[in-house]
């Protein structure tokens, strides 16, 4: 039977005045509540999800700075943009190359190598800047680590600033607490604990799209690239995995609907999407999660991010065919980066311990590093522990971290910030370098300090409401679509009916589907699952019900609308059960 705990959300928020308000279901209303929406100003700045709405970026730390030091170097200055290997450090790296080209700067950009330098700042990379003559560094998508690096920069030339997302380091706890930051003559950091900028949670595309956005209008000049900048931003926010709430709904939202409605919008995108069979298909936040987003992130993981960089800037006039071609090596890439990641996947899952610790560290020296991120989310995955894989490097382990709720990674291991050589992240995801004699140092250390009760280890499904079979409408799944797009800061809703009629289900074991007819009176209602049909065998089993019909069963459920056949109707789709 299913170890979830089923939590439904309580609100004590006048939703029958919600409702009048905003001319919306009650139940609309409820789900809007419980993310915090409860004032008419906020609710209709998230059902109309608008830039104007936006908030002022030079009320963010150092913009004024920032933008003004920029500026300043843009007419005779030698300017490099060091990014990062992943979707975001790529976007962000685009955003601000082709505004400072199109401005006429003399710039470049510099992304490490995943395998052979790790991530952010090197000092042999800073090295190889200065002998080039590099006045400007811009770091995007790193840097608010990078101490010794910058120490180095300045001591050899090179002023920088930083546009990060990252937790900076910190010394004291509670009101004591001061951030350390690295010299640079700018830091734009929403997480710097001095910022007082209201929405914390951006990527670093999305700040350099506002970010460029502030130098356009320092500058008095329109921002001409404004559209496409919003549709990096809007990839980057999905494929970071970012609240999607606030200008980061905003953002993608907006970036989404730009995107759909002209896909030539940037040539080597238009050219990927083509690849991938979605020149026609509308995209949403699956397909760029999960279709466009690996194949950009693939050539940081198995080659150089530099590909992903170079498609993104080609020129529809010029480049068609350097476009095809490297759209083509991005998804072949991915393609081996598949099959390269179900083999450590297979590995690591092997590897889990028994009985399992609360903080699961898996040495496997033969993984490859660019997918250790993905599997530790796999194993986190089936264990709901937080897991960190680590993997030989150049002389010392490698490793990625993923935590579950209620587990602030980034804090556990600051703690034994002695154990590492670098490391970085936030609280649900890390990276880290680490001498091997240090693993069993690390493993005992995260595991004494972890607090973690057996509760915490299973999985939690948040529940918005209670219902009845009769509350469920084409309607409801209609307004409910319009809180979309859904995420992680804006789960998409889900509701509980228990003690529903099984009329039947049709088991499609093959495809790993599950199709329920429900019943209660003279109300009928269609549901699907994907992906339980184990755990259905195993639950009727349990219950001893040797028929697909005639049982009852307690459901938690999304909404949404089916359209099949011309015929549109509305159908739950099954995220858990237990038989009643």
């Amino acid at each position: 039977m299913s170890n979830s705990r089923w939590i439904v959300r309580e609100t004590d928020a006048n939703l029958t005045l919600m409702s009048n308000v905003l001319h919306i279901n009650e139940i609309t209303a409820n789900v809007m509540a419980n993310r915090g929406l409860r004032s008419k100003n906020a609710a209709l700045s998230f059902l109309t999800p608008s830039e104007e709405k936006m908030h002022d970026i030079f009320k963010m730390k150092d913009v004024k700075k920032l933008v003004k030091r920029i500026a300043h170097a843009i007419p005779n200055e030698k300017i490099v943009i060091y990014g990062d290997y992943d979707v975001d450090g790529i976007m962000s790296t685009v955003i601000l190359l082709k505004l400072l080209t199109n401005l006429g700067a003399n710039c470049s950009y510099y992304i490490p190598h995943r395998m052979e330098e790790g991530y952010g700042l090197n000092k042999e990379a800073i090295k190889k800047l200065a002998e080039d003559g590099t006045d400007l560094l811009i770091t995007v998508d790193n840097g608010i680590a990078a101490h010794y690096e910058l120490e180095l920069a300045n001591e050899m030339g090179i002023e920088t600033v930083i546009i990060d997302h990252h937790e900076p380091g910190f010394s004291g706890e509670g009101t004591n607490r001061k951030d350390i930051l690295p010299k640079a003559v700018a830091i734009v950091d929403p997480k710097q604990s001095d910022c007082d900028y209201p929405f914390k949670e951006m990527c670093a595309a999305g700040l350099a799209f506002k970010v460029a956005a502030a130098i356009c209008d320092y500058l008095n000049i329109p921002f001409k690239q404004h559209d496409e900048f919003v549709v990096f931003a809007a990839i980057a926010t999905i494929c970071d995995i970012v609240d999607l709430k606030d200008e980061n709904r905003v953002i993608v939202v907006n970036g989404l609907k730009i995107l759909n409605q002209n896909k030539d919008i940037n040539c080597g995108l238009s050219t990927l999407l083509t690849l991938r069979g979605y020149d026609e298909k509308p995209l949403d936040t699956f397909s760029v999660g999960f279709v466009i987003g690996p194949c950009l992130n693939a050539t940081g993981r198995l080659g150089t991010a530099e590909l992903a960089v170079k498609l993104l800037m080609t020129d529809h006039n010029n480049d068609k065919e350097e476009a095809l071609k490297l759209a083509e090596e991005l998804i072949n890439l991915n393609e081996a980066r598949k099959q390269l990641t179900t083999e450590c996947i297979d590995r690591a899952v092997k590897a889990i311990p028994e009985p399992l610790p609360k903080v699961i560290v898996i040495l496997d020296k033969e993984a490859h590093e660019s997918v250790a991120g993905i599997v530790a989310g796999k194993v986190r995955e089936i264990t709901h522990r937080p897991t960190i894989i680590l993997t030989l490097g150049d002389g010392e382990l490698k490793g990625s971290g993923r935590s579950v709720e209620n587990y602030n990674l980034f804090e556990a291991l600051y703690s034994n910030k002695g154990l590492f050589t670098r490391f970085g992240g936030h609280s649900m995801a890390a990276g880290l370098t680490l001498p091997e004699e240090n693993v069993n140092k690390l493993r005992e250390a995260l595991n004494d300090e972890c607090i973690l009760t057996d509760d915490d280890f299973r999985p939690i499904i948040y529940v918005d409401k209670v219902l009845k079979i009769e509350d469920i409408s084409l309607s409801l799944s209609g307004e409910l679509e319009k809180l979309a797009p859904f995420g992680k800061g804006n789960n998409e809703p889900f509701f509980i009916t228990y003690g529903l009629m099984v009329e039947s289900v049709r088991v499609l074991d093959e495809k790993r589907t599950l199709i329920f007819s429900f019943a209660n009176g003279h109300k009928k209602l269609k549901g699907i699952a994907f992906g339980l049909n184990e755990f259905y065998h195993e639950a009727i089993k349990k219950a001893d019900i040797k028929t697909n019909s005639g049982f009852c069963m307690d459901i938690v459920y999304g909404i949404e609308t089916n359209v099949w056949n011309g015929n549109v109707s509305v159908q739950v789709r099954v995220r858990d059960f237990r038989v009643s």
